[in-house]
């Protein structure tokens, strides 16, 4: 009896043992990976005074992202962004770029955060223009900053969905910038 005894306890104490070191692993002592994909809108526009020729269409996006969360306030995320094309009566471009970002959380409770983030965007557009005979493609490529805000919801401690916008200022002669509205989900390893 007492043999069975000691076997219990020594195996509750076990099993105590494993929750409390899962517990601790929730709690962030090391770093988790995550992944996600999502989806957007998004407006495209730019004025080109030189030429008197301004520009605004929306259109879709994808997005692809693995990350790094440190603790719960930090996170290191790089993304893969496709932005369908946008067009306008006589000229049209399509955008596609790998960021790097820091984000910023503040959880609000356990299962709900806000989040500000902000990185590099290296992005490559092909834009044609439509002439009276025929059109001009022309390929052009840089790197700028973006920066966005978001909220995140856990639905558990593997899922999250956030909803988020992004401001990309692109630098380039005609200055254009693009707006982003998105919704992801994500799963955290």
């Amino acid at each position: 009896m007492i043999k069975t005894l000691s076997l219990s306890a020594l195996a509750l104490a076990t099993l105590g043992f494993n929750s409390a070191a899962q517990a601790d692993v929730t709690d962030m002592d090391s770093p988790r990976i995550y992944t996600g994909i999502g989806y957007g809108q998004y407006s495209f526009q730019f004025e080109d005074s030189e030429n008197d020729t301004d520009f605004d269409d929306d259109a879709q996006m994808l997005k692809g992202y693995i990350g790094t969360q440190f603790n719960e306030h930090l996170s290191l995320e790089l993304a893969y962004q496709n932005f369908d094309e946008v067009s306008d009566i006589d000229s049209k471009a399509e955008i596609d770029g790998v960021s790097l970002a820091a984000r910023f959380a503040a959880p609000i409770t356990e299962d709900f955060s806000v989040y500000a983030k902000g990185g590099w965007f290296e992005w490559d557009a092909d834009v044609t223009q439509e002439l009276p005979v025929g059109s001009v493609s022309v390929s052009q490529d840089g790197g700028d900053v973006f920066y966005g805000a978001g909220i995140e919801y856990a639905f558990t401690t593997n899922m999250q969905v956030r909803l988020e916008y992004e401001r990309y200022e692109l630098d380039d002669d005609i200055d254009p910038e693009m707006d982003v509205a998105s919704v992801s989900f994500q799963y955290m390893f």
